[in-house]
This record gives structure tokens, sequence and C-alpha cells, in this order.
């Protein structure tokens, strides 16, 4: 009988230190399991992080829609088709653009220098008759010295570019156009 005793009583510290293992083993496992889960947060968060500013950083360069080109502040689109002076501004509106308002000579280098043929361009500039002035779509005036307008001033006149040029057109007439947005899409 006293070995049927012993035995138990082995047996019960076997099972106690087992349990108690067991339970060591399974609070490390979990220790273990909770580092490497704060580890792959922190990763998480930092690449949220990195892309998260990245964003930021694009939104802010002002990066242009596709198939518009950049230069300076401004985004521009050259249309393959013709249509009148009036319905390429339309067309621009449309998209939350204008027909170019030109500032000076290196803007128009870059505007001939990204026009795929040399026939006429519309561009933001018509001849009002109310002021009887040469107008750009802002409402802004022509600087005749930096443009000079080749052609009759009268009304239904409007500007298209050619060669570095800018000449006068009736309105009506169809020609390839651009649209100028400030960037900020």
């Amino acid at each position: 009988m006293q070995d049927e005793e012993r035995y138990m009583t082995l047996n019960l510290q076997l099972k106690k230190r087992s349990s108690s293992q067991i339970f060591q083993l399974k609070h490390k496992d979990c220790s273990v399991m909770l580092h490497w889960y704060k580890v792959l947060l922190g990763i998480s968060g930092t690449v949220n992080g990195i892309l998260l500013l990245t964003l930021i950083s694009l939104s802010l360069l002002g990066l242009c829609p596709s198939e518009w080109l950049k230069y300076q502040e401004k985004c521009y689109w050259f249309s393959n088709e013709m249509k009148s002076w009036s319905d390429s501004y339309g067309y621009c509106l449309e998209r939350k653009s204008h027909l170019p308002i030109i500032q000076d000579q290196l803007e128009m280098a870059f505007i001939q220098k990204n026009l795929k043929q040399s026939n006429y361009v519309w561009i933001g500039l018509n001849f009002t008759s109310l002021v009887r002035t040469w107008t750009w779509v802002d409402g802004s005036s022509l600087d005749s010295n930096i443009f000079v307008i080749k052609g009759p001033a009268k009304e239904d006149s409007c500007a298209a570019t050619k060669e570095n040029k800018i000449y006068s057109e009736t309105c009506s007439s169809v020609f390839k156009w651009i649209c100028q947005s400030i960037n900020k899409q």
C-alpha cells in the first residue's frame, strides 16, 4: 500500500509540475507572440506613415492629371481635334481649366515646343468690342510690350498662336487648342 501512496504522490507532483510548466510555456508563447505582434504593428504603422507622407508630398508637389504637361505652376493639355474658339473655351471650362493665359516668352516657348505641328492653336485671348482691347480670359489686358498681335483687331477676333507669334483670327474658325489649369489637381 505504501508503494501505491508513493506512486500517487509522485504522480500528483508530476501533474502539478507539468501543469505549471504548461502554464509557463503558454505564458512564454503568449509573451513571444505579443512581442512579434507589437513589432509587426510598429512596422505596419511605419509603412502607413510613409505612405501618408508620400501622398501628402505628391499633392503638395501639385502633379498634373495624366495626359497633361506641367510647366512652372500650371498644367497644359494639347488637343488633337479642332473647334471654334468658344467651343474650345467651353471644352476647357468643363475640365476646370481655361484657354492659356501666356505670361511671357518662356511660357510661349514651352507651348511651341510641345505643339506637334505648326498650325494655328487657340489661346485664351480675344478682342472685346466693349473695351476695344485684347483681353485674356481672366479679364486682364494683353501687355503689348510682351506680345504683338498680327492681323486686324476687330469684333469677333480671337487669338491663335503659330511659331512663337500670335495672330488675330475669326473666332468661328476651327483650330486645335490648349487647356491650362493652375496646378492643384
